[in-house]
């Protein structure tokens, strides 16, 4: 952002007694016509028509408050033009906030019977209810995983799985950034698309600024913020072919007995090699499951590794804890009877 000063001018002021209007900030420390000291509090920015501008103006500092009378003094004063006093211990006047004049204002702030009444701002709901809904979530996901009652279950039976993929070399298409494409990459077909985009200066937007000096004074000051426009980056898009081994079927082999002797189901490849069409073993997957049931005729299973599988002997029994909303059993909560 880029600033540049426009000027400095005068405060304005009215004074409180006899209602003299548009009294000058720096010119009237009193109101030329009762004599009334000046309340800095009350100085306000004028209207282009009623700017009146400093010359040559010497800014030495806010103006310092007089700890006896409150009359506003010169920065550089050691005593009050009004009562005498010391000004030690007297601090800098209030000064008003920056005032901008062409900056495109801000929605209204909603009054206080409005905010009464819960008309409040479209941002602030959104915020409230953004907070409420994620509460909301959280507090069913906790009722979810926590809520749970005990069960009794007795085993009723096994099985397993154990399955095997089979993988086949096949011409794949794929598609990339071209510099991303693969080495084996072949018939390959390329096409401009937009990758990114960039941001491109493209002007200034400026804004005029008023700033109280805080001595009867304020500079204008005018901000200027670069303006970008957006412009697409484009690239290279490829489509292409390459051979890859994907996984064509997979071959299982079950069984639903404790007494089984869990095997790896026969693998029967059409052609081996690394030719089109050539197939290979691929990734081996074993389940082994406890089925559960209960009193009332309810059913629940549980998945172990194999070793803890085999121990749970048919017709023994647990109790465990079983979700109230997912009738789900908690397998880890297990204890046997």
């Amino acid at each position: 952002m880029s600033q540049q000063n426009l000027g400095t001018y005068q405060m304005l002021w009215d004074c409180p007694y006899c209602g003299t209007s548009k009294l000058l900030g720096l010119d009237h420390r009193h109101c030329p016509s009762c004599g009334a000291a000046q309340d800095p509090q009350k100085r306000y920015f004028p209207s282009d028509e009623d700017k009146v501008a400093v010359e040559d103006h010497v800014y030495t500092g806010a103006d310092k408050q007089c700890p006896a009378c409150q009359t506003p003094n010169a920065a550089r004063a050691n005593n009050c033009t009004n009562c005498g006093s010391g000004l030690e211990g007297g601090g800098d006047v209030a000064r008003q906030a920056d005032h901008h004049k062409d900056r495109p204002a801000a929605p209204p702030a909603p009054s206080p019977t409005e905010k009464k009444k819960g008309k409040k701002g479209l941002a602030c709901c959104a915020v409230v209810a953004g907070v409420g809904l994620v509460l909301a979530l959280v507090a069913v996901l906790l009722v979810v995983l926590l809520w749970k009652k005990d069960a009794a279950v007795t085993v009723a039976s096994h099985s397993w799985e154990r399955a095997i993929d089979i993988e086949t070399y096949k011409e794949i298409s794929e598609e990339a950034w071209c510099d991303q494409k693969p080495g084996d990459a072949y018939d390959v077909r390329t096409s401009r698309e937009v990758r990114d985009h960039k941001k491109i200066p493209d002007g200034e937007d400026c804004y005029t600024r008023q700033v109280d000096n805080g001595d009867g004074t304020f500079s204008e000051v005018q901000d200027c913020e670069t303006r970008y426009r957006e412009e697409p980056i484009y690239d290279d898009w490829c489509d292409y072919h390459v051979k890859r081994w994907v996984v064509g079927h997979t071959v299982t082999e079950e069984g639903s007995s404790l007494g089984d002797s869990p095997e790896w189901p026969a693998v029967k490849l059409k052609k081996k090699g690394t030719s089109l069409g050539a197939e290979r073993e691929g990734k081996r997957r074993e389940t082994y499951t406890v089925h559960y049931g209960t009193a009332d005729g309810g059913s629940y299973t549980c998945d172990f590794d194999q070793s803890t599988w085999a121990s749970y002997e048919m017709g023994a029994s647990y109790t465990g804890k079983v979700g109230v909303i997912t009738h789900a059993l908690d397998c880890d909560s297990l204890i046997a009877q």
